[in-house]
């Protein structure tokens, strides 16, 4: 909890910009981001509005931090966080737009590099992150920008680390975006189908039966999108999946027989990796899906000034 003498603070320092905060550039407050991606990162909300902000100030922007708009809705009773309500914090701050952004998709590839009688492996990862630009007076949204980075770094020496990042669902075939999943986090699935259109259904349980089944509903591909999706929350109806090993069945509309199947984990337990993960520890810091996102991120500080310029 930011305490009320910081609240003051940046309040004032939103009323008179003058020294700290260009007059040129306006006062921007940033909203904890919103983590679309199920990349299964940890902190992310925070984390990212917080190597957000501190790009914007190194761009030369005044900024608001999250941990402020967050006092300060606890401190009028607010507990929904929506736009609207980040926008009410900003204006009673002073802020001249909010800014809320969106980790929209992490994708992670692995790649081997042969020298010889030796053989590098690491991991490609490409993020795609947006921004949206409010009015604080009025809620309003002016404009929402859109980025992607990528970045490229060793593979980590954890074994268990690897099976739980993020991997693209439309490579080809049945797959699940990870093969190691945290108890709760939502399991992505993707079909390629390579005789387009059709119209497809995935059913999940434990690979051990007798057991709940979710059965997904139906997609269809077409030439233009030939990869379809589902995301899984975890829940069979009102009860929640166990951790243990689970699997995936896909069907075509009509067809009774599974036509692919694959496997994943959901995992109990993940303190001993889970450090690896959090988005702002040093750990994090050198790895590509940091150095995606951070190429994303200064992409669209960059192109913020755009939004204003034209008003």
């Amino acid at each position: 909890m930011i305490s009320v003498f910081l609240l003051a603070g940046l309040a004032g320092l939103a009323q008179t910009p003058q020294g700290l905060v260009p007059q040129q550039r306006p006062l921007l407050a940033v909203a904890p981001f919103v983590d679309a991606s199920g990349s299964g990162l940890l902190s992310v909300e925070g984390g990212l509005a917080d190597m957000l902000a501190g790009k914007l100030q190194q761009a030369g922007y005044g900024v608001i931090p999250h941990q402020a708009l967050e006092s300060w809705l606890v401190g009028q009773g607010v507990w929904e966080r929506t736009p609207a309500a980040f926008a009410q914090a900003a204006a009673a701050m002073g802020a001249d737009y909010l800014v809320l952004g969106t980790l929209e998709a992490l994708h992670t590839t692995r790649v081997s590099l042969s020298l010889g009688f030796f053989t590098v492996e690491g991991v490609s990862a490409t993020a795609r992150v947006c921004l949206a630009v409010y009015a604080p007076a009025t809620g309003e949204q002016l404009a929402r920008l859109e980025a992607e980075g990528t970045g490229r770094g060793e593979a980590t020496a954890s074994f268990r680390f690897f099976l739980s990042l993020p991997w693209d669902v439309c490579l080809g075939g049945l797959r699940t975006s990870k093969s190691t999943y945290l108890y709760g986090e939502p399991v992505i699935i993707g079909y390629l189908d390579p005789t387009p259109p059709g119209t497809f259904y995935v059913t999940i349980q434990e690979a051990l039966p007798p057991s709940p089944v979710w059965i997904s509903p139906n997609r269809s591909s077409s030439a233009a999108d030939p990869c379809v999706s589902w995301t899984w929350n975890q829940w069979f109806g009102a009860t929640h999946a166990d951790p243990g090993l689970y699997m995936v069945r896909l069907y075509e509309a009509g067809n009774p027989v599974p036509i692919a199947t694959a496997n994943f984990q959901i995992s109990s337990d993940p303190a001993a990796w889970s450090i690896e993960l959090q988005v702002g520890t040093p750990e994090f810091s050198g790895t590509a899906w940091n150095q995606a996102i951070s190429a994303a991120l200064d992409e669209l500080v960059s192109n913020l000034p755009s939004i204003w310029e034209e008003r």
